[in-house]
C-alpha cells in the first residue's frame, strides 16, 4: 500500500475485481493542472492490471497533454456544448466500460459517468449529483483518516476505495514531450540566441511563467522582473519569459522591466510549453497549470502562492521546490471563488510577497538541485568504478 495514501476505509460492498475489469473510463474535464494531477491514476491502474485499457474524457484546453501518452489507450475529447455532450454519451455507451470514475467532481462528470453505460460508476458521495452513481465513496478525509490531503492523494484514494491496489512507492506525475513541439521550441530558442541546446540536457535557462488563471493567483510583473535580474546576476542564468494565449502583454512587461536581457516566448501551445519547461533548469511562476507541468517533468520549482490551499495544490514532485506565501491569509484557505472581501484579501496577500523572498527561494532550490546533481554524478562515478573493477577481475 502506498504510504502517501494509506489504507482505505469504508470500502464498497463489492470492490472491483481485477480479473473482471478490462476497460476503465476516467472523466477529467477542463483544467490543465487537474489533468496533470490525474496522471498518477494512470500508472496506478496499469500497475494494478497491466492489460487494462484506459479511456480518458477530456476537453480541448487540456487534452493535448494526454495525446500520445503511453498510459492512455483512448483519449476522447469533448466540447462543452449540448451537441458535443450528446454525441459523447452515444460514443461512451459503445465503449463497454467496466468502471467509470468521476475524477472531475462536477455535475457534468457525474452525468457522463452515469450515462456512459459502464457497469460501475464511481465518485465521491459529497459532490454534486453523486446520487446518480452506483458507487459513492465517503470523503477523502474519511478514507485516509486525515484532513491534510493533496489533490493527487484525493484521486488515488477514490481508486483505492473502489478496490484498486496502490503501489508501495509514491505515485508520480507523468507527461510526454512531443518531438515536433520540441523541435519547434528548439528552433525558436536558437533564433533567440540559445545555441547548441543539447537534446538530453536541461538547464541552459530559467523559465519564468508569470500568468495565472485568476488575479488572486498572479504575482506582479515587477516581482518576476526582479527574479530575472537575480537569476542573471547571481547565477549567470538567462531567463525565458513564457506566455500562453492572452498573456503576451504580461510577458513583455516582465521583460521590459528587467535590467538583464531576457527572451520572450509568446503564442506557446500546450505541447510547446511542455517542451520548453523540460529544457529549463528551473521554473519560477504562480500556482498554475504550468507549475504542475514543471512538477511532472521533475524541474526545480519556485511557486509564488496566492489564493489556493497549498496543502492540496503544492507541486507533487521529487525535485526541489519552494512555495512562497504572503502573510495576508491563514494557511488552509481554499482556492474556491468566494465573496469580494475574500478575493480582495487574497489578491492583497500575493501582492505582499517581496521579490527578496522569492529570490531567496530561488537560491535555495537551485542549491538543492546542484547538490542532488552532484550526488547523482558521484553515484554514477562509483557505479562506473565498480564496473571497471569487475571487468578487470574477469
Amino acid at each position: 500500500m502506498n504510504s502517501e495514501v494509506g489504507s482505505s476505509r469504508c470500502a464498497p460492498d463489492k470492490p472491483l475485481d481485477r480479473s473482471r475489469v478490462r476497460r476503465v473510463l476516467l472523466i477529467r474535464l477542463r483544467s490543465i493542472g487537474d489533468t496533470v494531477l490525474m496522471t498518477p491514476c494512470l500508472s496506478t491502474l496499469k500497475a494494478w492490471s497491466p492489460g487494462l485499457k484506459i479511456a480518458v474524457v477530456s476537453e480541448p484546453l487540456a487534452a493535448p497533454l494526454l495525446e500520445a501518452h503511453p498510459l492512455v489507450d483512448d483519449l476522447i475529447v469533448t466540447q462543452p456544448t449540448i451537441m458535443s455532450r450528446t454525441s459523447l454519451i452515444a460514443k461512451l455507451r459503445l465503449g463497454g466500460f467496466d468502471a467509470a470514475f468521476n475524477m472531475h467532481g462536477g455535475p457534468t462528470a457525474a452525468i457522463l459517468a452515469r450515462l456512459s453505460g459502464s457497469r460501475r460508476s464511481v465518485g465521491y458521495r459529497d459532490l454534486p449529483l453523486s446520487w446518480l452513481l452506483s458507487d459513492r465513496a465517503p470523503s477523502p478525509d474519511a478514507i485516509l483518516g486525515r484532513s491534510r490531503i493533496h489533490s493527487v492523494e484525493q484521486q488515488l484514494a477514490l481508486l483505492s476505495w473502489a478496490g484498486v491496489e496502490l503501489g508501495a512507492s509514491r505515485a508520480r506525475l507523468s507527461l510526454t514531450v512531443a518531438p515536433d513541439a520540441e523541435a519547434r521550441i528548439r528552433e525558436r530558442l536558437e533564433a533567440l540566441g540559445f545555441d547548441g541546446l543539447d537534446r538530453n540536457v536541461s538547464g541552459a535557462f530559467a523559465s519564468i511563467v508569470p500568468g495565472a488563471a485568476f488575479q488572486s493567483k498572479t504575482w506582479s510583473a515587477e516581482g518576476f522582473a526582479a527574479v530575472a535580474d537575480h537569476l542573471g546576476e547571481r547565477w549567470n542564468l538567462p531567463s525565458v519569459i513564457v506566455a500562453g494565449p492572452g498573456q503576451e502583454k504580461l510577458a513583455r512587461q516582465v521583460a521590459s522591466t528587467a535590467r538583464v536581457d531576457t527572451a520572450v516566448l509568446t503564442g506557446v501551445s500546450l505541447k510547446e510549453l511542455v517542451a520548453v519547461l523540460r529544457m529549463s533548469r528551473v521554473f519560477v511562476g504562480n500556482d498554475s497549470g504550468p507549475m504542475h507541468i514543471a512538477a511532472a517533468l521533475d524541474r526545480p520549482i519556485v511557486a509564488v502562492w496566492g489564493s489556493s490551499d497549498s496543502t492540496v495544490w503544492h507541486p507533487w514532485t521529487e525535485a526541489p521546490f519552494c512555495v512562497v506565501k504572503g502573510g495576508g491569509r491563514a494557511d488552509g484557505a481554499t482556492g474556491r471563488r468566494g465573496d469580494g472581501a475574500n478575493l480582495e484579501r487574497d489578491v492583497s496577500s500575493i501582492r505582499q510577497i517581496r521579490a527578496s523572498e522569492v529570490t531567496a527561494a530561488v537560491d535555495e532550490v537551485l542549491e538543492l538541485a546542484l547538490e542532488a546533481n552532484s550526488m547523482v554524478g558521484l553515484q554514477s562515478q562509483a557505479q562506473g568504478a565498480k564496473l571497471d573493477a569487475e571487468a578487470t577481475r574477469s
